[in-house]
């Protein structure tokens, strides 16, 4: 039987109740994000739409915070009255999966505005490859009160890249391009040992240099470490390219893998003018200098 009523439980989620019934531990569980959204777009008025890391999910993008999971994510709205009161043109509101959801094109320019720099970029390159056109989004910035000014969201935008295979290559990217490094290009083809091509996540194709983001799903185990040893040490030696795998310990720690990155392009014949390589050092002592303890 559908709940007719409904409560908000002490983690301000809300619980269907059936009338009569006395709530049990089970009925507090949070319910999924997908109906915990259906729920709120039906109760607020109809200016009022789920949005930002929400509406994604609606979208079937996961661009939740890391280390977050859907079942433990708040719906995000946007609206008059609501903590995001940003402007929200009709046009911009639409229903998918029976949610009152921001467009895909509103939900993509909303998470590249407000979310964190590094999260932004990588939520911003998935919905590249979902087919959101990267001029549209400009177009839309532009005719928005808050967002036509915003330095950050300009940034962001133009570090997007639908090449991006992963969350982890576009924070990668982005710390690469901070350091004062080129852009690197995104999945880079090379010809592999079999004629098809293999693709480096992020390369210096005149340099043939190249960094790849060894994330734990797809490069865990014996058999995926040897697959990769295998495939770099062609690359290599038939190929000529020296590969740097990045692990994920190169958000928290990025100076080593920067050094090495410099250390190849140099030795392979990379010159950089004196501003580009005070930048560089500048930002890699930064990087050594030890934390302060409070």
């Amino acid at each position: 039987m559908a709940p007719s009523t409904w409560k908000r439980a002490a983690d301000a989620h809300l619980v269907p109740i059936t009338p009569g019934a006395v709530p049990t531990r089970e009925a507090a569980r949070p319910l999924p994000l997908t109906v915990r959204a259906a729920l709120a777009s039906r109760l607020l008025p109809p200016e009022i739409a789920v949005a930002r890391r929400t509406a994604a999910w609606i979208w079937r993008l996961d661009v939740l915070a890391p280390g977050t999971t859907a079942a433990g994510s708040h719906v995000e709205l946007t609206g008059p009255g609501t903590s995001f009161d940003a402007e929200l043109p009709s046009g911009h509101i639409v229903e998918e999966s029976g949610v009152r959801v921001t467009s895909l094109d509103r939900t993509a320019l909303d998470c590249a505005r407000w979310l964190p720099r590094h999260e932004a970029v990588a939520a911003l390159d998935q919905f590249l490859r979902r087919g959101v056109d990267h001029d549209d989004l400009k177009a839309m910035a532009r005719a928005l009160p808050g967002y036509r000014d915003a330095r950050r969201l300009r940034e962001v935008l133009r570090l997007g890249d639908r090449g991006a295979g992963s969350p982890g290559e576009s924070w990668v990217r982005v710390r690469v391009v901070e350091a004062g490094f080129p852009r690197p290009a995104t999945q880079v083809p090379v010809p592999g040992p079999r004629g098809g091509p293999l693709y480096i996540d992020l390369g210096y194709e005149q340099f043939r240099v190249g960094l790849e983001y060894d994330g734990e799903r797809h490069h865990t185990g014996i058999r995926a470490r040897t697959h990769d040893a295998h495939r770099r040490r062609w690359l290599a030696t038939q190929m000529g390219w020296e590969v740097i795998p990045v692990t994920k310990d190169f958000l928290a720690r990025p100076g080593p893998y920067l050094e090495a990155l410099l250390t190849a392009l140099l030795h392979r014949g990379w010159q950089p003018d004196d501003a580009v390589m005070q930048r560089i050092a500048a930002h890699l002592a930064r990087l050594s200098r030890p934390r302060r303890a409070w």
